[in-house]
């Protein structure tokens, strides 16, 4: 076989493969389609009520979303509905009988059992909205028992309110609301004056990811059917949690307080103990007598006081010889008399300030310097 034919058998076998490999990938890959859940941006990412405010501008409501009631800025029609993640703990007893007042002047009101620590939120002695309009908490440990429930348009039942709380009335039954099978509600609504408050034992199903199931936005839009198509829905979306400060001074004491005691007394141990205050600086000084004095301090100090009476008895010397030099070479009792002649003092008194003192005998000492220095000023 020439050159061109085995190149024209080398495209066409090339060719031959990359058939073949087409009609593999074609028969054994399918396009499908797959929808991936993508993380919440935006308002949706902070506002938990956002898909129930979506669904209620769609219907063509009016709806206001914020994070508080905060009523004195924001406030409430007569026919209006509140749907309220904060807790009713962390209102203040102004705050929560304003709210009654609003209800039973015909507002609608859908709030949960308080969730929190009523150390924590709200002070000793203060009722909850919740205990004002008979809401009585039932003591049992969180199960897995849930509510089975069936709603219109529905192709199967549901399991609601699996290991929440249960609740009973003691102001009679509720107008609307749903009980389980072990006793207590989960739901109830409760008329107050012209208004009612729905009280739920928790409002997880008008949050996000919640409100998408048919059950639950069947069981929503009864929740929310007392003033429909009357006022504004307010959607309170922030559930006013206490600060971290506010749980770590009242319930973390146990850790920080000793803690802080342990800090203390490692501060004690390594600080330094304060003494008597440092004398300041002291400029150099250049006075001869105050050199002279220290000088003879220091030699006394250390019994060497004869240094100090020789160095005054040679400076007497020196001055006799040369007001008297005769005198100055006489022995000791003539020259005590000759001294005692000049400068009209004792000759005893002379003869004994020409002696040196004993070591350790500063009266001495001084009386014997004394004269020296007076009759070297009488020569």
């Amino acid at each position: 076989m020439n050159a061109r034919g085995r190149n024209i058998a080398l495209v066409v076998a090339g060719i031959a493969l990359m058939a073949a490999l087409v009609a593999w990938w074609f028969h054994s890959m399918h396009r499908v389609s797959d929808w991936v859940d993508l993380p919440v941006r935006g308002e949706a990412a902070w506002n938990r009520l956002y898909p129930l405010q979506k669904a209620l501008r769609a219907s063509g409501h009016t709806v206001q979303s914020r994070r508080r009631l905060q009523m004195e800025l924001t406030p409430l029609g007569e026919r209006d509905t509140v749907v309220m993640l904060q807790d009713t703990l962390g209102l203040q007893a102004d705050e929560t009988y304003d709210l009654l007042d609003w209800v039973e002047g015909g507002g609608h009101l859908v709030v949960a059992l308080p969730q929190g620590d009523a150390d924590l939120n709200r002070n000793s002695g203060q009722p909850t909205l919740t205990e004002i309009l008979g809401v009585q908490r039932l003591k049992r440990d969180r199960g897995d028992d849930c509510l089975r429930f069936s709603a219109p348009g529905a192709t199967k039942p549901e399991e609601l309110f699996c290991g929440s709380q249960r609740f009973n009335l003691s102001q009679g039954n509720p107008v609307f609301g749903l009980r389980a099978p072990d006793g207590g509600w989960v739901v109830a609504r409760i008329a107050h004056g012209k208004g009612s408050v729905d009280v739920l034992s928790s409002l997880w199903l008008v949050q996000r990811n919640s409100i998408e199931s048919p059950v639950n936005a069947w069981l929503a839009a009864q929740l929310l059917a007392p003033n429909d198509g009357r006022g504004t829905f307010h959607l309170i979306y922030e559930p006013g949690l206490p600060s971290l400060w506010l749980v770590i001074w009242r319930k973390g004491w146990m850790a920080w307080a000793p803690a802080l005691l342990a800090l203390l007394a490692w501060l004690w141990w390594r600080t330094q103990r304060v003494g008597p205050l440092l004398p300041g600086h002291v400029r150099q000084r250049r006075s001869l007598i105050e050199h002279v004095t220290a000088s003879g301090e220091l030699l006394w100090r250390f019994r060497r006081g004869d240094l100090l009476y020789q160095a005054v008895r040679t400076r007497f010397i020196a001055k006799l010889r040369r007001r008297d030099p005769v005198a100055a070479t006489q022995a000791d009792a003539l020259q005590a008399e000759m001294i005692a002649t000049a400068t009209g003092v004792p000759a005893a008194m002379v003869q004994r300030a020409l002696q040196s003192p004993s070591i350790g005998d500063a009266h001495a000492l001084r009386e014997r310097i004394a004269l020296l220095i007076d009759l070297g000023k009488r020569l």
